[in-house]
């Protein structure tokens, strides 16, 4: 009778082995400065999960994935059916060279920017003022970062980096390094931090181009059918009482459908800044 039973669960967890395997993973980033637990970032994402998974009909797993290497190897590799990453070089490389599909972008984040802070006393008003100069970034992998040496590297005309960058983990620290001498200028992707510095009395002396970040993508290996189910999903929520408290719970604003082919152009600016 025991082996009768042993081998009865052993049919059973054969058959239900594909099934289990068959789990979509949802890898979410939310940004390198985005301070708060793995734990937090998977409730926050289990309504969507949960949605996605009568959706889909098949169960879908949120992994926070923070470190953006990670992040990045994680779609070369494929192991990513969703990705919802914040830096616009990460998820454009996995649009543009891992054969991911675009979603949906996120509303409210369509026109990232990096903000060029100086002093008021400061005569800064384009790259060439800042030749040889002290700036203050966040993190060196960060998208405003990113952006910076996008911006810079552009306005040289020669490619190379006119100025010294000093590095700090957080944006919020970039306007102390400025006021107190600490950098000649600083870098934030924040509008409510540049919004801040100039009422306070600071300049933004420019800003870079804007792109898109917080894009929402999903595996070469999504079917036509789902991947317009999913695009449905994401730029609706706003449309119901359930949707928008779906909304709420994961703090944004809702999701737009964009044409992936137009950030072949952002793709190749942005890249420049990278290394």
């Amino acid at each position: 009778m025991k082996l009768k039973t042993l081998f009865s669960l052993s049919v059973i967890g054969a058959a239900l082995a594909p099934a289990m395997a068959a789990a979509m993973v949802f890898a979410v980033n939310e940004g390198a400065t985005y301070r708060v637990s793995d734990l937090e970032i998977q409730n926050k994402y289990k309504p969507v999960a949960e949605d996605l998974s009568k959706l889909l009909g098949q169960k879908v797993t949120i992994v926070p994935v923070s470190d953006y290497k990670s992040m990045s190897e994680g779609l070369s590799a494929g192991r990513f059916d969703l990705a919802y990453i914040h830096p616009a070089h990460i998820a454009l490389k996995g649009l543009a060279q891992d054969g991911y599909q675009l979603v949906a972008l996120t509303k409210g984040f369509t026109d990232y920017r990096a903000h060029f802070l100086v002093r008021a006393d400061s005569g800064a008003k384009s790259v060439a003022d800042l030749k040889g100069k002290k700036l203050g970034i966040p993190s060196p992998d960060s998208i405003t970062s990113v952006l910076t040496r996008s911006t810079l590297r552009e306005g040289a005309r020669d490619g190379a980096d006119p100025v010294a960058y000093v590095s700090t983990r957080y944006q919020d620290a970039i306007p102390f390094m400025v006021e107190h001498g600490l950098v000649d200028a600083g870098v934030t992707g924040s509008d409510s931090v540049a919004k801040a510095w100039t009422q306070a009395g600071g300049r933004i002396a420019f800003s870079s181009k804007s792109v898109p970040v917080k894009l929402m993508l999903a595996s070469k290996n999504v079917p036509a059918a789902e991947l317009t189910a999913l695009q449905n999903y994401f730029t609706s929520l706003g449309q119901s009482d359930k949707g928008r408290h779906t909304l709420e719970a994961i703090d944004k604003q809702g999701f737009v459908a964009f044409d992936a082919k137009a950030l072949a152009a952002v793709d190749r600016w942005i890249e420049t800044g990278v290394k």
